[in-house]
């Protein structure tokens, strides 16, 4: 019997509204990307030295990514765009916008799943610098546009939801439920539903997200993308994984490979 192997996001760890956005983001088995689109967490310049940047192979190029959106608002550029393509370890690729907060020191990001393989974002990407993006630094391949947000300036007066429903109108539907406050509406409701899973899990991890899975909210498998900060919790993300159940249908009982960390073992936990 093969178990598929996965690690458990620590229920007990993170706040009801970290949750959220993680299944807001990383949610699969839905075709709307309105519906996956995410207000994250403000982000502060001082959490980049404070941050973990060792969660995979990407998080090098994602800090500094990160630094050059603060490096882009401080020259003045008032809205960046961050292209994270799909790579071998992100099943999907991310959009992700900031915007500045508290004279550039915090970042207001939200960010939205880019269904584009890497040759498509690095299109995007050359579409954009033509319509007035600026890097850091150049952009030859993927793994540079990894690293290089583009930044824009707003005209006078000029709304940020303008200025990307222009520049990308075959994301309107995103763009437009933003504007409306669907995707902040959305947040809530399913802060509300984290926190009834919570209750009926007691903390078990396994439980937890079975819950979840009931109420409709089920995981991508790569979960956890660097575009939103959440691949700060990478190590402890929310995997799908396989149920096998062994004995009759009444005895329910259920098998699962958990593992904590890269150095401990698998553990096989039992659900009855």
């Amino acid at each position: 019997m093969k178990i598929k192997e996965f690690k458990p996001y620590f229920t007990t760890d993170f706040s009801d509204e970290i949750i959220a956005r993680v299944y807001q983001e990383e949610r699969t088995g839905v075709s709307e990307l309105s519906l996956r689109a995410v207000h994250a967490q403000s982000y502060s310049r001082e959490r980049i030295e404070i941050d973990g940047w060792e969660y995979n192979k990407h998080s090098q190029a994602e800090k500094l990514a990160t630094i050059n959106s603060f490096d882009l608002i401080k020259d003045g550029y008032d809205l960046v765009v961050w292209i994270s393509p799909k790579s071998d370890i992100y099943e999907e690729g991310r959009l992700n916008i900031m915007l500045s907060n508290d004279g550039g020191e915090t970042l207001d990001p939200w960010g939205v799943p880019l269904l584009l393989d890497e040759d498509e974002s690095m299109d995007l990407a050359k579409r954009l610098m033509k319509e007035g993006g600026v890097s850091m630094d150049p952009i030859y391949d993927e793994e540079a546009l990894r690293r290089q947000p583009l930044g824009f300036r707003l005209k006078k007066d000029e709304n940020w939801l303008e200025k990307v429903r222009e520049l990308m109108p075959e994301m309107d539907e995103v763009w437009v439920e933003i504007g409306k406050g669907g995707v902040d509406k959305k947040m809530k409701e399913i802060v509300g539903l984290v926190k009834k899973a919570k209750e009926k899990a007691h903390g078990n991890n396994i439980l937890f997200e079975m819950e979840m899975r009931q109420m409709g909210y089920r995981l991508n498998i790569a979960g956890g993308h660097g575009g939103s900060w959440l691949s700060a919790l990478a190590d402890r993300g929310i995997f799908s994984f396989r149920i096998n159940k062994m004995g009759d249908e009444e005895s329910g009982f259920v098998r699962y490979a958990v593992r904590k960390s890269e150095r401990e073992k698998a553990v096989v936990l039992s659900v009855g």
